[in-house]
């Protein structure tokens, strides 16, 4: 949701740092960053909580409002330092039942891909580079006739790494069914969604029975508010939400994936020998096919349920114009994964043929079977507010005011350990 924002709110600066499925979340700043004290990024409030909005299904808000100015912000104190988000989710309406449904799909490319040379482009201007300071060219006349030709993969591959690991590009899709409705007390929204965005890596197609290399990520969002009218000037609020999230991606990184392909020359191995041994070179280093699909894979899921109950209480039996809002909120949140690694044997083969015509092979590495790793993390989260709020008109005057006390804990629910405090 975040990516969305950018160019749609004034004085609003937001940067993604990565495209992959599950990790393209933007940063975003309102009106740059104002203090260091309090954190850099804006205080966002959903319903009212502090919560995270990557999380939210875009469907299920009603209004989005951005806080900028000192007196708006006040309130919030050092936490509002650097803007402040309002998010309001879907209410009920009254009257007959109405469900609304839509399904999206969309096709996702880059914007911006380098563009590298093929093998033969970069031998010659290494040759250049070479004679230039009176030194022997790397690749002789001949070496460059077989570069050219394709004649000898083993020994001089020619190989488009760009266009070996990455797809043009990847769908997403969406898709979304709410339903509100309600009598004259008592109203509700209840809605549900399911995203998957495909990753733009290719794939070992003879794993993909035993597993998937490829960046994935799934989403499931649900939700259900619920308004009760208690008496005609006490209003109770009640709202559960969540996701489920789950990701996929190869045994390395992305970051290590894309090392690997901007350290790799057209030329230096390739994607396989002709044996089947699996290619490395002098320094062990492994080629991006092998890191991207050889290696493994990593699966993590995020769950979070969110609740909260909010009652609205007029008070004009005491005064007009004087409300009270207490707002009490429980949060879990827990986090899993598993990875699975392995790697390959890897191979380096001499820069020449002997005699016969065969290849001297040195093993560099052992094949390392797969192991596993597992972890979890979890949190939970409860939030207490109360606030008292007068607006009232006199003649061509206004006065307000706001009286407001704020409470949150956070305390560790997985990995505590021995110490006490840990889940205090």
């Amino acid at each position: 949701m975040t990516n969305n924002l950018a160019g749609q709110v004034s004085g609003l600066i937001a940067v993604q740092r990565s495209g992959e499925p599950g990790y393209d979340d933007a940063e975003f700043w309102i009106r740059g960053i104002s203090t260091f004290g309090a954190g850099s990024s804006a205080l966002i409030l959903v319903d009212g909580f502090e919560r995270s909005m990557n999380e939210l299904n875009i469907e299920d808000i009603e209004s989005f409002t951005v806080l900028k100015d000192a007196s708006a912000t006040a309130i919030y104190g050092s936490r509002g330092a650097n803007g402040v988000v309002l998010i309001t989710t879907k209410r009920g309406k009254g009257g007959k039942v109405q469900i609304d449904a839509k399904v999206e799909t969309t096709y996702n490319t880059r914007t911006i891909t380098p563009d590298l040379i093929d093998g033969y482009t970069y031998a010659s201007m290494m040759n250049e580079a070479r004679t230039t300071r009176n030194q022997e060219p790397f690749f002789p006349e001949d070496k460059l006739y077989i570069l050219r030709n394709g004649l000898d993969q083993d020994l001089y591959p020619n190989v488009d790494w760009m266009d070996v690991l990455l797809k043009k590009g990847a769908p997403t899709y969406r898709a979304t069914i709410n339903m509100n409705g309600g009598g004259s007390l008592a109203r509700y929204y209840v809605s549900a969604s399911y995203v998957d965005e495909g990753g733009m890596y290719k794939v070992d197609k003879s794993l993909n029975e035993d597993y998937n290399t490829n960046s994935n990520n799934k989403r499931w969002n649900y939700r259900m508010n619920a308004d009760i009218d208690v008496t005609r000037t006490t209003l109770l609020q009640v709202g559960i939400g969540g996701s489920l999230k789950k990701m996929n991606e190869s045994g390395m990184t992305s970051h290590e994936i894309w090392n690997s392909i901007l350290n790799q020359t057209p030329t230096s191995m390739p994607i396989m020998y002709s044996n089947g041994y699996t290619p490395t070179n002098s320094d062990g280093d492994i080629n991006p096919w092998v890191a991207s699909t050889q290696c493994g894979y990593n699966e993590q899921w995020w769950n979070n349920i969110q609740t909260n109950i909010t009652l609205n209480q007029k008070l004009d039996f005491i005064t007009k114009g004087l409300n009270f809002i207490g707002r009490f909120g429980f949060d879990t949140d827990n986090y899993n994964f598993i990875k699975r690694y392995k790697c390959p044997a890897l191979w380096s083969a001499d820069r020449f043929r002997k005699d016969d015509g065969t290849i001297n092979f040195t093993r560099k590495r052992a094949e390392q079977e797969m192991t596993q790793t597992s972890g979890n993390t979890g949190e939970r989260k409860e939030y207490f507010e109360a606030e008292l709020q007068y607006n009232r008109n006199f003649k061509s005057h206004i006065l307000s005011g706001t009286l407001k006390y704020t409470q949150d804990s956070k305390v560790k629910t997985q990995e505590i350990g021995n110490d006490i405090k840990n889940s205090l």
